[in-house]
Parts: C-alpha cells; structure tokens; sequence
C-alpha cells in the first residue's frame, strides 16, 4: 500500500469532525475539493482512511480544464467512533489505473410504465416515477416500490402510493384540491449516477386551481441516494407565493406527504414518536366535516343528472373510510370536474368558518397530550397532529423497522394516519386543516431499517459528519 502512494505527487488531509461524538455507521460524507494551485488529473486520485485501508468513493460535480480537475466533490462512506479523524487523499497528475472491489448501486429494470430509475442500493430496492397524472393514487410521481433488501417487503402495497409527493397549499378545498403528484408528470434529470451515490432531479409545473395566488407555479426536488446505507434525502424548491389556508396566512410553506399502502386490516406502522416524546393533538375534525359534506352530496346521487357525480359515487361504494383518503378528496378537486367551480367554492365557504371554529376554537385546542410512542390507530379518525419537532419516526412494533425522519427546518405540525381500516399510513408535514409547515427549500433526511436507538439514528441525519479539506503535502517534484 505505502509502494503505491509514493507513486502520487500531492497528499491532501481530509479532516473529519463528529459533532457529539456520535457512533457513526456507513454514513455517506460528502467533502468538496478545489486542486486549481495544483495539476491534478481527474482520473489519478486515490482515498485512504486513518489506517491506511483504501475507501472507495464517487468524484462528482466536476469542473475541468481538459483532463485536468479544478474542483469537485468526493462522496464515500465512514465508520467512525471518536470525535476527530484524518482521511489522506492522494493525487498525481497523470492518470492512474482505478482500484475497486465494491459491488456498488446497480440499475434494475423499471416495472412500472412511468418507471425512470429502479435502484438496488445495497440496502433499498426502490423505484423512481414520474407520474401518469391521471388522477390516482397508483399514478403519482416519486418512489412508488420501497424495500429494504433484508426486510425483503415493499411498504408500498402494488405501487398504489408514493413516498415523496408534496401536496399543501396546492391540495386544499380553497384551491380545488389540486394534487401536485396525481395531476402532474414530472421531468426527471440525471445529474449524478455511479457506484456510490446517485442524484436525480424532478422537475414539473402544477396545474393551475381556483386560487389566483397558486397560479402558474413550478416546483424542483432533488432526490439523492447512496451505497449500502440506509440514509437517502431530498430537497424541496418550489416558486415564491402567498396566501391563505384555513384562514390562515401561509408563505412559502408546503406539505410533504410519505405515504405507504398495506391493505386492508394491515398496517405498515403501529406507533408514531417525536424525538424526546410527542406532544400532540388526536383526532381530525376537518375530515369529519368534508366527510358530511361528501355524505349529503351523495345521498341523492342516483336522482342527479350529473354522470360524474353517479360514477363517482359508484366508485366508492358504501363506505368511505374503507378507501384511499387520496380517492376520498377527489369529490372536491377542478381537475376531476365532478363539480363545477362555483360548487366547490359555496363549499368552501360552508367548512372553513366551521372547521376552523372547531379545530382552533374548541376545547381540543388545549387538549394537548403527551406520550413517548403514540398508538395512531386508536385515536379518533386514526390521525393525530403532533407538535414542533424536526426528528420523527413512524414504528412497526412486531418487526422491529421503523422510519426515521429529519428535517432540516422544524415544523410546526404534523399530520400522522396510521390506518387499519384501508392499511393507509401517511406522514405529512400539515397541520389541521390541510394548513403547511414545512419551509420551501429545506431538506429531508429518511432511514428506514432495524435501528437499536431511532433517535441516535436521527442525531447523526441531524448533525452530519464535517468534512473539509486541509492542507496539501507536496510527495516529489
């Protein structure tokens, strides 16, 4: 190992910080480099750890002078126990012959017809969509096939959900329910794609509604993926706006939706924890009262002369809670064209003075409870709203596996449904009332596997491990 180093002509620390000193475990680190005071050949670098083994690692985000590399980033894994470390880069400016044994991420066929990526990450099987915008559930963009390889089960029941999607403001009675994953496609772009990390970029428009401030809006997510961990993350972007939501005025917040489909009497999550416990509030008013209003709109259906109205109520059949929320709001939204405009918005202004007086007006307003994991499924219309956190989890008590959530912004509400009824589970960055949280242009890491702390797994998606590069050691003339 030593014979070769001596070949290269630069040696670069690489210096590592971990905040706490948390146990670190096949995390993905990202260290940005610049070599323009050297002549380094893009194809002539080499990364070693404290004990001089090899780490295989991913160049990325390039910029070159011919084969000559100005900056960039590497991406690797760490294992690391103690506060500080040192990596050495080494680096010649002649091209080297490339040494590797990983296995690395591996491109699988797609499945689905609007399939763009399937991935075996070592850890995940997942699949990328783009959407078919055709109204459903089973067509929206985002991951709509997720497994973790040694749980060998897709938490996404025949590709009818999706992890990924983000609906408020856009998805409100106020706006015609206009749903960002069912009625859009997105473009996805390659930007990064090798052994060790991928990185695709999801670009799309949403289709105007009723809301005049909510028109012409597009939004970009960037979705990034590494090797043999369970760690992946994503960014939100969406263009400025400003208006109201229950009443309520809303800037630049969105809703995050993760959503997992097991079938009916089954449940991919039992229980529901905020780090250091949960406070929160139980029960969902708001679809009580658009659930009346779906029932009256329904009771003389059959009489109408609207088609749709027939159809949809035909579609549902006689009992509402036994079907995908998603299918539920359909009633409500311009895109589906079920009703006509001017109902939705006499609609509009029927529910929100009532629901807005019965979420924020009542005595459950103060009925603010507390519990270390929260069992969602018995709680009222099996949803409750937990308060200001930023690292969350959803957990399956018979498995073991839990989802780890960890937001670079806290937010203010959550929206948590853990249904045994249809086997829905969601995760969504709203309040009551549909009303948004989450700030646009921040960042979600997720974990999902058998960790033996959540909460320390969230502690280290929370406070990365510090990557910079030091000093350079100048080998041989």
């Amino acid at each position: 190992m030593l014979e070769r180093q001596l070949e290269f002509k630069y040696k670069y620390q690489i210096m590592l910080n971990n905040p706490d000193n948390l146990f670190r475990k096949q995390e993905p680190v990202i260290t940005k480099l610049n070599f323009t005071e050297q002549n380094v050949h893009k194809d002539s670098l080499a990364l070693y750890d404290g004990k001089n083994q090899m780490v295989p690692f991913q160049l990325i985000d390039c910029i070159t002078d011919g084969e000559r590399v100005l900056e960039a980033s590497i991406v690797y894994l760490v294992n690391m126990t103690t506060l500080v470390s040192s990596y050495w880069l080494y680096a010649n400016d002649t091209a080297i012959e490339a040494e590797s044994d990983i296995e690395g991420i591996k491109l699988l066929d797609v499945v689905q017809a609007d399939g763009f990526r399937r991935l075996d990450t070592g850890h995940y099987i997942l699949e990328l969509c783009s959407g078919t915008a055709d109204g459903t559930s089973y067509g929206k963009w985002g991951i709509r096939y997720f497994e973790a390889k040694a749980e060998g089960k897709n938490l996404i029941k025949d590709y009818s959900n999706a992890i990924g999607g983000f609906y408020g403001p856009f998805f409100t009675p106020k706006n015609g329910l206009i749903n960002p994953p069912e009625h859009t496609k997105v473009d996805i772009v390659v930007e990064e794609e090798g052994p060790i990390y991928c990185r695709y970029r999801m670009n799309g428009q949403i289709p105007d509604g009723l809301d005049e401030n909510l028109k012409g809006k597009s939004f970009s997510i960037v979705w990034e993926f590494f090797y043999n961990t369970p760690w992946f993350r994503r960014k939100y972007d969406v263009d400025s706006f400003s208006t109201t939501v229950d009443g309520i005025p809303v800037v630049n917040k969105i809703t995050v939706g993760d959503e997992f489909e097991s079938g009916q009497g089954d449940r991919v999550f039992t229980t529901f924890a905020s780090y250091g416990g949960t406070y929160y509030r139980e029960g969902d008013l708001y679809a009580n009262i658009l659930s009346e209003g779906v029932h009256h709109l329904l009771e003389n259906a059959e009489n109408s002369d609207n088609e749709k109205l027939k159809n949809y109520k035909a579609s549902i059949g006689e009992d509402i809670n036994s079907v995908s929320w998603d299918f539920f709001w359909r009633l409500f939204c311009v895109e589906e064209g079920i009703l006509e405009p001017a109902e939705i918005i006499q609609h509009v202004d029927e529910i929100i003075p009532a629901s807005h007086t019965q979420v924020h007006q009542s005595a459950r307003n103060e009925d603010i409870r507390f519990d270390k994991f929260v069992d969602v499924n018995a709680a009222p219309e099996q949803t409750i709203f937990p308060m200001s956190a930023s690292k969350t989890a959803e957990l399956n008590e018979e498995t073991g596996y839990a989802m780890v959530w960890c937001t670079s912004e806290v937010v203010s509400r959550y929206q948590i449904v853990q249904r045994n009824d249809s086997g829905w589970v969601n995760w969504g960055t709203n309040g009551e009332n549909e009303h948004p949280e989450l700030p646009i242009g921040s960042t979600i890491y997720s974990a999902y596997g058998q960790f033996e702390n959540w909460e320390q797994q969230a502690d280290t998606m929370e406070k990365n491990i510090d990557s910079k590069q030091g000093l350079v050691e100048v080998l041989r003339k």
